[in-house]
């Protein structure tokens, strides 16, 4: 097994390296993907129907939902990388282990663990039935795992599995899983849907979770259908039919006209609507994280440390969300959600201030010497004014980016700099920030729900966009990723959070959120998050 497994992962990361050599995967709008992340054509000798192409399934449901996607996009687990399909995969496959509401690794199909340096041990709950009748077993998890890995990154589920380096069933409900180091990331690698081994190359394969596939028609409407075989209580709501909008715009509309009952989307059009006294909203956080890159070369004066926590001071974040991001950001000045379990609160350093902006230019020797207020420097026999650029991109379907930037200018603006925004295309950006052809950058990334901050901050890493290096921080993040104890790497995150507001490698602005909005009461779900934005909506009971 380890042999066949080491050859795949040699495989599997040649093909990662080879994506990565693409560029860097900076976070886009609506529909993009975690860490990483074919048409289908249903298998009819199942216990479900196929349904014929020019057949339209009725939408008489318990709960009708909108979704938004691809035309014919993949929802087979091992080939599906669209937001919203992923969300409805959470209601059909369930993991070994689940992410709790402050994203911390808790129980689900294993009921227990046990760790002895590299190696984890997981007992898997028994009488666990898949949809098809056939119980669970620690070979469907291996085999699950198998399909994943070899997938690389057509699914979400690659980059956390990285950290796993092999996997073997030591008998039928004992899971053997060796991690490529003896931190607690292999526990998040574990985070993957499980399906049953024979039907993985079925269209649709067999899971665990509360709800099963009925069918699919030819405008993508999807029915699923509450599961008698679920190993929990069973879902208050018995039949569930998604339908597919090519717009988000599109959908929200159909909220507020009744059409259909729920949508879930991180789209900033969704922000009027969260505020309508008819509807009902509950808000996530996604792992789209909105930063400004500093030009740490010396031809910049971003490379001073007081010239970033000028920025930091004279620009208000919470106006930033608000306004540019449409109430559909959190402010956070580190990496790390704010719901997370390793979150530092202590990590919250910098507050509005022009005045104490205005008191670390004139440290730098930046005054207004004009009375025109702008500030000056006498650099021989001429004023010099803080000119700097920011560079950004726009989204595909908006201009909130550009609009923060924008934002962004004013404030500095009006404490004396001259700021000019400039918006190219995100492939331009990525030249400027390789070129250092720029001041500040501001771009949005998408971060993996596995703690990891050394691909922002570790030495050569793909993430670390201004080539900051420093050995204690190297120190840090080598440690995290080698810590099993929750203390110590609670504690280590601590004092990189810490490090990270002391000494701005980069200036954090906002986490972007998304927000499921209903005509109805969502009493009962909880803990929602980017891909699983559905979470607990089998508590709910028909209207």
């Amino acid at each position: 097994m380890r042999n066949t497994l080491s050859f795949t992962r040699k495989i599997s990361l040649l093909l990662a390296l080879l994506l990565m050599l693409t560029g860097t995967a900076w976070a886009e709008e609506d529909g993009y993907v975690e860490d990483e992340l074919p048409v289908e054509e249903y298998d009819a000798d199942t216990d479900f129907a196929a349904v014929p192409t020019d057949d339209v399934l009725d939408l008489d449901a318990d709960l009708v939902i909108g979704y938004v996607a691809s035309p014919n996009a993949s929802m087979n687990p091992a080939t599906c990388n669209e937001r919203s399909l992923i969300s409805i995969n959470q209601l059909m496959y369930e993991s070994v282990v689940d992410l709790d509401s402050e994203l911390k690794p808790a129980p689900m199909l294993a009921d227990s663990w046990e760790q002895d340096g590299k190696v984890w041990t997981f007992h898997l709950r028994s009488g666990v039935q898949f949809h098809n009748g056939i119980e669970l077993t620690a070979y469907d998890v291996v085999r699950s795992f198998e399909t994943l890995f070899t997938s690389a990154a057509d699914n979400p589920y690659f980059g956390r599995l990285q950290a796993i380096f092999s996997m073997e069933a030591t008998d039928i409900l004992t899971l053997r899983v060796e991690g490529t180091t003896e931190g607690i990331a292999t526990l998040y690698a574990m985070n993957f849907p499980v399906m049953q081994y024979n039907t993985l190359g079925e269209l649709y394969p067999r899971g665990t979770g509360p709800y099963w596939f009925i069918r699919r028609d030819a405008e993508d409407t999807i029915r699923l259908e509450a599961n008698p075989l679920w190993w929990k209580r069973q879902p208050g709501l018995h039949s569930l039919v998604f339908k597919r909008y090519d717009e988000a715009g599109d959908a929200i509309e159909a909220v507020h006209t009744h059409q259909i009952g729920m949508i879930s989307t991180n789209s900033p059009k969704a922000a009027f609507s969260r505020k309508l006294a008819d509807l009902t909203s509950m808000d996530y956080l996604t792992m789209g994280y909105e930063m400004l890159v500093p030009n740490l070369s010396e031809k910049s004066m971003m490379a001073d440390i007081r010239a970033r926590q000028t920025v930091m001071y004279a620009v208000d974040r919470a106006v930033l969300a608000s306004n540019a991001y449409l109430d559909m950001a959190v402010q956070c000045e580190v990496p790390i959600p704010p719901q997370s379990w390793l979150y530092e609160s202590q990590s919250a350093y910098y507050y509005y201030s022009p005045e104490r902006a205005l008191q670390l230019m004139h440290e730098l020797g930046w005054y207004d010497l004009t009375g025109n207020g702008r500030l000056n420097q006498v650099q021989g026999v001429m004023l010099k004014e803080p000119a700097i650029t920011i560079i950004t991109y726009n989204e595909s379907t908006n201009s909130i980016r550009e609009n923060a930037a924008n934002l962004i200018a004013a404030y500095l603006d009006a404490i004396g700099f001259r700021c000019t925004v400039r918006t190219y295309s995100q492939a331009r950006v990525r030249e400027l920030v390789k070129e250092r052809q720029f001041d500040l950058a501001l771009i949005g990334i998408n971060m993996s729900e596995v703690p990891d901050l050394m691909p922002l901050f570790g030495r050569n890493e793909s993430m670390n966009l201004n080539g900051f290096g420093n050995d204690n921080m190297q120190l840090l993040l080598e440690s995290a990723r080698d810590a099993s104890e929750e203390t110590t790497l609670k504690n280590l995150y601590a004092q990189m959070q810490l490090y990270i507001v002391q000494r701005l490698p980069i200036m954090g602005l906002v986490f972007r959120t998304g927000t499921v909005l209903a005509d109805r009461s969502m009493g009962g779900m909880s803990a929602l998050r980017g891909y699983d934005a559905f979470n607990g909506l089998e508590f709910l009971t028909p209207e």
